[in-house]
């Protein structure tokens, strides 16, 4: 995907910045092996995006179809892997469905509690176990951090749109804090296109999302802190079903509703030993109903407790870690209040790595074994190599293995569950070549990818099954700078994901994006736009293929004072149409305008 990002979204990828993604240990951006990205704070506020899906669809690699308008259920492509297959951690936990989608609620992560986000493209499941088969997205809520700092903002636009937020965030003496609150309400479109779709109902498809998140810590010695996070998104979205089945009278209605609590301790053990303790609870609770001419309800959530206790020793030129997960799973779906399924498992972790970096030395080396109750242990490794040819230049080569657990609804829904599935298997091998100087990086790498034991619902046995292997090559390049007081990002992904049973192109994926965005200062105002394309791409059986489509968004800044910013975007300027999956159309052009205040104290 070519990508030129805006003064923030692209914004200032310095090489001294940190990351801790790659490795579980804390890095320098320009030392990582594998292809990472990071979007901070300052990048999420300059893009002026509202959810999750649209800030990364602006990321290389990533792709997103959505059958419905603004909180209908996206998916996730990374690498050409589904949302199935990209693990998605919120403050070290994952968050994906064990109901019969293994979907993560992407759509309903407003950015507004978000203070960070990394993204670790290819295949990492020795680093953070099942579902990094297409890479990792780790989201770090809102920090307690630096100086105390009171803000809040309020916006209108196309669409009966309005969002607010407010919040505070900093540090005073040992204890540090951040509090955040937010709702967004839109009347949205009517997403199911009339002329491809049958019995649609012609109603307008609304969303709402309340939001908040609460980060506090406290630092008993200079040597111990005791920390909790909290986020808690709650949407509620009108949807579509049309079909044979459906009436244009019915209404449609859905709520989800994702909790994420974490309770840690971090202390110091030696002059060269850290650990870390973090006991996890999330929650997923998502509900429908239809009112119409079958009237029905349904209920599924998903349970997810997490303890973990990570190790780090920093000897010379060496990071060493070591590691414990015990996770417990657990769903309970049920319709029209009588229960359906009822499941729990645990799962076990053992994971140990490597940093070394000595000269132009730099080696990765990750091992983990994972034991899934009823399932065989799985093991998984990483290993990459960088070698620097000079002060800028790196050559970089890996080799990976990963795995990925079918969810609880796979194996024991009992209408298409199959408790004999396998877990999916992976291998990738990617040579990469980056160049970094001053604000600059540069990141050019080619991947190979094979995913075996595929799992996908069997319309002929109607049930899941194993039932393919996939292949994708391609080649990811992606740079961000600055030039004088204009940040520039750019990316460009080319692929072939392959179902090579079939020899077809895998739907909904695209082989070629693209995107560029540019930011421009100009004193008390920034000037801003990002320009993404997607070349045409197959989508499911039956249906037609879907086109290529390029959306331009523009956005601006205005520093009324120093507490005081007037802003305003415009999405899809060109007013495009377009669809990314067949039979529901995407948001026409919008318009928005907004006003922030900010104030240190």
């Amino acid at each position: 995907m070519l990508s030129f990002a805006s003064s923030a979204v692209l914004a200032q990828t310095t090489a001294s910045e940190i990351v801790v993604t790659a490795s579980r240990t804390e890095q320098i951006l320009t030392d990582v092996l594998p292809h990472i990205t990071v979007l901070g704070r300052d990048a999420i506020e300059q893009s002026q995006v509202l959810d999750l899906p649209t800030l990364l669809s602006r990321e290389a690699g990533f792709q997103f179809t959505q059958s419905g308008g603004r909180g209908g259920q996206a998916t996730a492509f990374l690498r050409g892997a589904a949302s199935l297959q990209v693990l998605v951690l919120v403050d070290g936990v994952p968050v994906t469905k064990q109901d019969t989608t293994g979907a993560v609620s992407l759509e309903h992560i407003m950015l507004d509690q978000v203070d960070r986000i990394e993204i670790v493209r290819g295949n990492v499941s020795a680093i953070h176990g099942s579902g990094a088969v297409g890479g990792v997205v780790q989201v770090f809520t809102r920090q307690g951090q630096g100086q105390p700092t009171v803000y809040a903002n309020a916006e209108r636009g196309s669409l009966g749109t309005h969002r607010w937020n407010a919040g505070t965030h900093g540090a005073v003496g040992p204890l540090a804090y951040a509090v955040s609150v937010g709702r967004i309400r839109t009347d949205g479109i009517n997403a199911a296109n009339l002329s491809q779709t049958l019995n649609a109902n012609p109603d307008t498809d609304a969303y709402r999302n309340d939001n908040h998140a609460l980060n506090l810590s406290y630092k008993l010695n200079p040597d111990h802190k005791l920390g909790l996070r909290s986020s808690h998104f709650k949407g509620r979205f009108d949807y579509d079903v049309p079909g044979k089945y459906s009436e244009p009278t019915d209404v449609h209605q859905g709520r989800t509703q994702l909790d994420n609590n974490t309770l840690y301790w971090a202390g110091r053990l030696g002059p060269l030993w850290t650990t870390r303790l973090n006991y996890s609870d999330a929650k997923e609770r998502n509900d429908t109903s239809t009112v119409g001419g079958y009237s029905f309800t349904t209920q599924a959530e998903t349970r997810t407790r997490m303890v973990s206790w990570t190790h780090q020793w920093d000897l010379p030129s060496m990071v060493l870690s070591a590691g414990l997960d015990q996770l417990t799973q657990g769903i309970d779906m049920s319709t029209d209040g009588v229960s359906g399924l009822s499941r729990k498992r645990k799962a076990n972790a053992l994971y140990g790595g490597l940093v070394y970096k000595r000269d132009m030395h730099n080696l990765q080396l990750n091992l983990r074994r994972d034991d899934v109750e009823s399932m065989s242990g799985k093991d998984s490794v990483y290993l990459g190599y960088g070698y620097d040819l000079n002060a800028q230049w790196k050559l970089i080569a890996s080799h990976a293995t990963a795995f990925n657990v079918p969810p609880l609804g796979y194996l024991f829904d009992p209408f298409s569950g199959n408790p004999n599935l396998r877990p999916e298997t992976a291998s990738t091998q990617e040579v990469g070549l980056q160049w970094a100087q001053g604000p600059h990086r540069l990141r050019s790498t080619w991947f190979s990818s094979m995913t075996k034991d595929l799992l996908l619902y069997d319309m002929d046995s109607s049930q899941f099954s194993n039932v393919s292997r996939v292949k994708n090559q391609g080649l990811e390049t992606s740079y961000s700078g600055r030039f004088h007081m204009t940040d520039v990002r750019a990316s460009l992904s080319l692929q072939d994901p392959v179902n090579e049973a079939t020899g077809q192109q895998l739907v909904r994926r695209a082989k070629t994006q693209a995107s560029v965005s540019v930011s421009r200062s100009l004193g008390l105002l920034t000037l801003g736009g990002s320009v993404r394309y997607t070349s045409s791409r197959p989508d499911i059986d039956g249906k037609p293929r879907l086109p290529s489509n390029t959306l331009l968004d523009l956005t601006a800044r205005y520093s009324l004072s120093q507490e005081w910013t007037l802003y305003g975007r415009v999405e899809n300027a060109t007013d495009s149409s377009y669809q990314t999956a067949y039979g529901y159309n995407q948001l026409p052009r919008t318009i928005t305008l907004g006003l922030s205040w900010k104030m240190k104290h």
